[in-house]
């Protein structure tokens, strides 16, 4: 069953920014030939939609109130829907059939003890597991909690 591809226009069952054929040409101009021989890839964009959609929060609003999807987005008065925003999918698609994107992480120990045992975590970690080329990709789109050049803020 073909995805239903979001085409700019706030559609209300878009289930998708890129189709197969779209991650085909990505990873083919990249060289990436693994991606090709796997047979479940709407379903790895699938789960890579799920990641993108819940675990940021993007600049602006919904188009259309109604649109399923976080984008397309109005932002600063201009309507945002960013190549970006597809290749961060692609991206995320083939790292899913590796791993699950939503899975839970444990905290990071920042200090152990072993007589009579004592472990601290850090308490400033999130615990989602985060994607530097990903979130680089977005950045543009997030809402800036931090001074920094860009920044995460997650749902």
């Amino acid at each position: 069953m073909a995805l239903v591809i979001e085409n700019g226009q706030g559609l209300s069952n878009a289930e998708s920014y890129v189709d197969v054929d779209y991650v085909d040409a990505y990873f083919l101009k990249r060289g990436l030939t693994q991606w090709a021989s796997l047979t479940n890839r709407e379903q790895l964009i699938i789960r890579a939609m799920d990641y993108i959609e819940n675990n940021y929060t993007y600049q602006g609003a919904k188009l259309v109130s109604t649109q399923a999807l976080q984008f397309p987005r109005l932002i600063n008065g201009e309507t945002v829907y960013p190549i970006a925003l597809k290749n961060a999918v692609c991206e995320l698609a083939l790292k899913s059939n590796e791993e699950d994107l939503l899975a839970d992480t444990d905290k990071t120990t920042i200090r152990e003890k072993v007589g009579t045992l004592e472990v601290e975590y850090d308490p400033n970690q999130d615990n989602i597991k985060s994607y530097n080329y990903v979130n680089k990709l977005l950045a543009p789109y997030l809402v800036s909690t931090s001074s920094f050049s860009y920044s995460i803020s997650r749902v």
